[in-house]
């Protein structure tokens, strides 16, 4: 059974917008980004005077448009997408109303992918089916359904196959993040999975993940860029993080930049994830607890690792999986009967 969370309703005070997903088929599928850049420059003229945020991804030739804003508006945006030539067959697979999950106007995800338009559509007509029978699943969860699905055969025998660790891998500096993903990928023979994103007006940058066992549970390690860990898509995942590890480098100014971005990335979700901090040495972790006292944020230890220490960095991270237990479960099926747009 799939926990039964409720469905991110707006608090006392925040404005509740209407959250619809809509998958379609792109005709053209060569220049997809140039496409997206297009679509991105024509949404941001128009889409946040009237209070609407979007992510737009993009696999196996297929558009997952998200958007989120007032009712008539979403709707009315929605009618011009339908209309747009680029695309057909458009299908919606989440519709709900509640707390904004998007937090800036624009970002977007472009998912390399072997796989076929066949076999994506055969997951959007899943969730469309399972909508009509009045279940569906948090926006976040349908985003990783369908663009970044967990692939391991351990975990589709599990009764909820979204409930499986999710640890986040953020560096001060350099490549210590995307090191550690390529090495446990090595040590556990497993293919790493890669993804770019950008924002409003940033350029893309890249995200790595590999899946594995561990112990009983299905573990998924992202490694995240810092220029991007605040763009409004991963804002909107932020929530469902077990841990973010931060690499502390010993340089000051690269540590108080990648904690404004943790700070931009915390505000306003409704849970935030729990911190492991892992510095090279005990000046520069001293100096970041200094840093972050006052803005009220807590880190678990991670110990002295300098970050290009993957052994070590996994070491310190898979004994604090040991002490969390069961994963968090995301799901949630406890929502109105489906409204068709």
């Amino acid at each position: 059974m799939h926990s039964r969370l409720p469905p991110l309703e707006a608090q006392p005070g925040e404005q509740e917008v209407e959250r619809v997903i809509c998958a379609s088929l792109a005709w053209d599928r060569n220049g997809v980004y140039a496409t997206m850049e297009d679509i991105r420059e024509h949404a941001l003229r128009h889409n946040p005077a009237v209070g609407i945020h979007v992510a737009l991804l993009y696999q196996s030739g297929w558009f997952l448009h998200w958007a989120e804003g007032p009712k008539q508006a979403v709707r009315t945006l929605f009618d011009r997408i339908r209309q747009d030539p680029r695309h057909h067959d458009q299908t919606v697979v989440h519709h709900s109303r509640g707390r904004r999950l998007l937090m800036t106007p624009w970002s977007m995800l472009l998912s390399p992918s072997s796989e076929t338009p066949e076999q994506f559509g055969r997951r959007v007509l899943a969730l469309r089916e399972q909508m009509k029978r009045g279940r569906q699943y948090a926006p976040t969860s349908v985003v990783r359904q369908l663009m970044m699905p967990m692939r391991l055969p351990q975990a589709q025998s599990l009764p909820d196959p979204e409930a499986y660790h999710r640890v986040v891998v953020c560096a001060a500096y350099g490549n210590g993040a995307f090191g550690l993903v390529h090495w446990l990928a090595q040590q556990h023979s497993l293919p790493k999975e890669s993804r770019r994103l950008a924002g409003e007006s940033d350029l893309d940058s890249g995200s790595d993940y590999v899946e594995f066992m561990v112990g009983e549970h299905p573990c998924r390690v992202i490694a995240v860029a810092r220029s991007n860990l605040a763009s409004g898509l991963h804002r909107s995942l932020v929530p469902d993080w077990r841990f973010l590890v931060l690499l502390f480098s010993a340089d000051m100014k690269r540590n108080e930049a990648l904690l404004d971005r943790v700070r931009l990335a915390f505000q306003d979700i409704h849970r935030a994830p729990e911190l492991i901090g892992m510095a090279p040495d005990a000046a520069t972790r001293a100096r970041v607890e200094q840093s972050t006292r006052p803005h009220g944020l807590r880190f678990l230890d991670g110990g002295l690792v300098h970050d290009s220490d993957s052994e070590a960095i996994w070491k310190s991270i898979a004994a604090r999986l040991e002490q969390v237990g069961e994963p968090r479960r995301t799901a949630w099926d406890t929502v109105s009967s489906f409204i068709p747009l």
